[in-house]
């Protein structure tokens, strides 16, 4: 394979860890207060982290977490029947607060 070919490759591969890093965020923020937000924090804490070992660059680990956001943003909005999964209550807030503050911060770290 060409050299750009495996770097779509991977990019394709960190987009998917990032969307699956946000559905089960979204999935454990609520769930069994208060460990489901700690669960949920540390999903993409350690999420990112390891898309950039499994990638290698810190690129990888930005498009990680933009997916991340992408997914928690969703969530958090109206969808076509009204549904909402990131309510603004406190764990939704320290999820979208906090889950943006450490997909950054570990996006942005030295791979």
């Amino acid at each position: 394979m060409a050299a750009r070919q495996i770097s779509l490759l991977k990019a394709f591969g960190s987009l998917l860890l990032g969307a699956a890093i946000g559905f089960v965020g979204v999935l454990l923020h609520n769930a069994f207060p208060p460990f489901g937000i700690i669960l949920a924090i540390l999903t993409i804490a350690v999420g990112i982290n390891f898309a950039g070992q499994l990638f290698g660059f810190r690129k990888y680990k930005i498009i990680s977490a933009v997916a991340w956001i992408a997914v928690a943003l969703r969530a958090g909005s109206y969808g076509q029947s009204h549904e909402i999964l990131i309510i603004s209550n406190t764990n939704g807030n320290i999820f979208l607060l906090g889950g943006l503050l450490v997909a950054t911060i570990f996006a942005l770290k030295k791979v």
